[in-house]
């Protein structure tokens, strides 16, 4: 039996419908994190541009470290 006739072969079992639906909810929230790390590495650059104007990047150990130039 092929893939396509399996599929059309009638409505799909209780427990595949739960599985679909579980591994789509999965790969939303997974899109989500990788949308919230990029938005975050984003807003980051941004604030290391205004604050020293491209010339040198903010690499903190501590809260009294002072940037370090490049």
């Amino acid at each position: 039996m092929s893939v396509v006739t399996y599929f059309r072969s009638g409505k799909p079992k209780p427990s595949e419908g739960r599985l679909r639906k579980l591994l789509t909810n999965f790969g939303h929230r997974c899109a989500d994190i990788i949308e919230a790390v990029a938005e975050a590495r984003l807003h980051r650059a941004m604030i290391e541009a205004e604050l020293y104007l491209k010339r040198c990047k903010h690499s903190s150990k501590n809260d009294d470290d002072l940037p370090v130039l490049r």
